[in-house]
């Protein structure tokens, strides 16, 4: 259903231009982006009535909403421009737009730990290269040992005016300046290394800590260590952590799980045994008749989950080998266990 801009705006459909723009102007200073701290809500209604300012100050736009058009036909040429929908309702806007800061690019690196090392956790020495201030220049974009002139294009105050005369009245917008970038004033000559941008490509060195518990393919976030920029932000710096598969585990959330080979006596009387861990040796307990395919639980020899910190269990799956060749004493004592068995039942 086609939105009800007379609504929007809190006028009846009958409302004369000088009542429509009374309506936008009260409701444009009440609702605008800069008077309510980036409010998304705020933002969202200044869009609408701006919208609906668009379509009823326009006599032809008006005409088609009267009739039910849909907004696509009110807006061929493409959504106006709602800081510019202000500004002409006012006559020259009381609050001046800006460019954003710049920020700079986010980079990626990656590296390698062990799995004893998503344990107990670690600590990596990461090298990669980045845009970062110019250690010519210090960041200055300037020579050494030159100073600076006031920019000729903004005149030292940092901003560019620019006003339009509309048929609503003088548009005003105010932009930072493009040469100084908002400074007021420029090099007298210009950093050799970095052509006055005051960065340039560097190498980095920067120590990262793993977490224990940090997952395989789980990126770390470096706030500031990506690309830096002359005026503004410096991006991050996202590092993928690389878990190396191991010989005996494999990794399962906070468990482990591994592959145990006993003999068929081991398996049939039971024994404790000794197997490695992450952190050292443990006794393992097979019971009197353990099965191929049992599973047997080592409480808290996995690694550490990163959200509760609690350990996880050691998970060993039993095998039992069959053996390919036996001595003639082997084969009787067998013929007379099953010879025993079958008697038994």
């Amino acid at each position: 259903m086609p939105t009800d801009y007379y609504e929007v705006l809190g006028v009846e459909p009958g409302a004369s231009n000088a009542e429509i723009k009374r309506a936008y102007r009260r409701l444009a200073r009440e609702y605008h982006p800069d008077v309510n701290n980036g409010d998304p809500s705020a933002e969202q209604k200044f869009k609408q009535i701006s919208e609906a300012y668009a379509v009823l100050s326009d006599s032809r736009k008006r005409r088609q909403h009267d009739r039910g058009g849909a907004p696509g036909d009110w807006f061929s040429g493409g959504m106006p421009d709602i800081f510019e929908i202000f500004e002409q309702a006012f006559g020259g806007s009381p609050f001046v737009r800006t460019s954003k800061r710049t920020r700079g690019r986010n980079i990626q690196a990656e590296t390698t730990i062990s799995l004893e090392e998503v344990l107990t956790g670690t600590t990596r020495a990461i090298q990669y290269s980045r845009v970062g201030q110019c250690q010519r220049c210090n960041g200055s974009g300037r020579e050494p040992g030159t100073g600076t002139r006031r920019c000729p294009t903004c005149n030292g105050v940092g901003q560019v005016r620019r006003q339009q005369r509309t048929f609503m009245g003088v548009v005003t917008t105010v932009t930072i300046c493009p040469d100084c970038g908002g400074q007021g004033e420029m090099a007298e000559q210009t950093c050799q290394a970095c052509a006055g941008q005051g960065v340039t490509e560097v190498d980095e060195e920067i120590e990262i800590s793993t977490p224990p518990g940090i997952a395989d393919q789980q990126e770390l976030v470096l706030r500031g260590a990506g690309d830096a920029v002359s005026k503004g932000h410096s991006g991050d710096l996202y590092v993928a952590v690389h878990v190396e598969p191991h010989e005996l585990f494999e990794r399962e959330g906070r468990d482990l799980h591994a592959d145990l080979t006993i003999s068929f006596t081991q398996a049939a009387l039971g024994e404790t045994i000794t197997i490695p861990t992450l952190d050292g040796e443990a006794e393992l307990q097979i019971p009197l008749g353990t099965q191929p395919g049992t599973e047997l639980r080592l409480a808290e020899c996995g690694v550490v989950d990163m959200d509760s910190s609690r350990r996880g269990d050691l998970i060993v799956h039993i095998q039992v080998a069959v053996p390919h060749r036996l001595t003639t004493r082997q084969r009787e004592l067998l013929r007379e266990l099953a010879a025993e068995q079958h008697n038994s039942q």
